[in-house]
């Protein structure tokens, strides 16, 4: 019977690399992932060989039958179920690390579409918040909404930042 390893592991969308690094960590100390779940942040490994594997995260909200196929014609396997829209791909190497974004543009392009849908969501959050005060309820709902506002504020912050980073070409691809 094959030893499985059950990790929660929670990460951000605005440094998608600090997962990959891990993703890849895993495989070389020999736990091969085999499942993702749970909004992506349950993965469950496989005790096997040490493989170096090259894992890359992906966002795309709007995909078809041509994405699935030109990652595939590259070499690249989904590692994950393919539900959200973040998707996380795997690509065994050998000497020079493959990364499904050659260039900076493509990673700020994935940065504001995630800024867009957060900025969305924010004013709708805000909207109903400045409802919810003006009809004069205050409760625990209304610090709810105050607290998700902070936290889109807080991520809509953090994504601003990573790409202020790539457009000084202080991150790797």
């Amino acid at each position: 019977m094959n030893e499985i390893k059950t990790v929660w592991h929670w990460w951000w969308g605005w440094s998608p690399e600090k997962i990959e690094d891990w993703l890849e960590e895993m495989e070389l100390e020999g736990w091969n992932l085999f499942q993702v779940d749970f909004n992506h942040i349950r993965f469950k490994f496989e005790k096997g060989e040490s493989r170096k594997m090259r894992y890359c995260v992906d966002y795309q909200e709007n995909v078809d039958e041509n994405y699935f196929e030109i990652f595939k014609e590259y070499g690249w396997e989904l590692a994950d179920d393919g539900i959200l829209p973040w998707y996380i791909w795997r690509k065994p190497y050998e000497n020079e690390r493959p990364s499904i974004y050659t260039d900076t543009i493509s990673l700020i392009e994935r940065n504001n579409r995630q800024l867009w849908i957060v900025g969305v969501l924010m004013v709708m959050d805000i909207i109903v918040f400045y409802s919810t005060l003006e009809g004069g309820y205050i409760g625990i709902g209304l610090g709810l909404l105050f607290l998700m506002i902070l936290v889109m504020g807080y991520i809509i912050m953090q994504l601003y930042l990573y790409n202020k980073k790539l457009e000084k070409n202080e991150m790797k691809l």
